[in-house]
């Protein structure tokens, strides 16, 4: 797999990846993000996409050896998976680094955007490269919340109950966007990427509108939420 520069991908729609790499090979919604990854066993592209399928953040997975060239603050960098260590990206890194984890180092790409490295707890060497924007690494945990004072709501996902649609194990998948009211109901389906099946995308849209999930909660209370479902055929 030959990656796309990651910032290219930053803001732009979902389907810009199914039309490189073809079907995801899984679509999940977490309390953190909604993950569409495509690859296979050796590689992965990871897109943490909004509601709209609108890609905010990256990350990329690949064999020992490859490498993968970034820009920060307006100058490019290369690491190298599996060889470049914590240690080197620090010293490489040293005016941009920004804050670190027990097996990452978070950079400032710029006023919007960050790179994080995230290194093998026991050879800390680089096994993911994350890019993306300020707001989606402070979900995903790589960056403390600047405004720690504040009450914490913490957030869970709807997680699904009950549907009539298995997810599938075909070659080609849809993927679409499931609007939930605070109760888990469906109030609204789209088709978010479509297959070139379109009787069976629409078919999918009346299908899923029966789905029930236990609802989204913020603060321990019930609120409506978006998740994304991914089925093959």
């Amino acid at each position: 797999m030959i990656a796309p520069p990651a910032v290219d991908l930053l803001h732009r729609p979902l389907a810009t990846l199914v039309r490189a790499y073809g079907a995801p090979a899984w679509v999940a919604s977490r309390d953190d993000g909604q993950h569409v990854v495509f690859g296979d066993a050796l590689a992965s592209v990871a897109a943490i996409v909004d509601d709209d399928a609108v890609i905010h953040a990256v990350d990329l997975a690949f064999p020992l050896g490859t490498t993968y060239a970034v820009d920060v603050d307006g100058k490019t960098h290369t690491f190298t998976f599996g060889t470049t260590t914590s240690l080197g990206a620090r010293d490489e890194l040293a005016t941009d680094a920004e804050t670190e984890g027990p097996s990452f180092r978070v950079f400032r790409r710029n006023a919007d955007s960050g790179i994080v490295l995230v290194f093998d707890p026991t050879s800390s060497k680089l096994t993911h490269v994350v890019v993306g924007d300020r707001a989606t690494l402070l979900r995903l945990g790589y960056l403390a919340d600047p405004h720690p004072t504040q009450n914490a709501f913490p957030f869970t996902a709807p997680v699904l109950k009950h549907s009539s649609v298995p997810d599938g194990n075909g070659n080609r998948a849809t993927v679409l966007r499931l609007d939930l009211d605070r109760t888990g109901s469906v109030r609204k389906v789209m088709v978010i990427v479509a297959s070139d099946d379109a009787a069976f995308d629409q078919q999918l849209v009346t299908r899923l509108a029966q789905d029930a999930f236990a609802p989204a909660k913020l603060g321990g209370r019930s609120i409506g939420a978006s998740v994304l479902r991914e089925v093959r055929h």
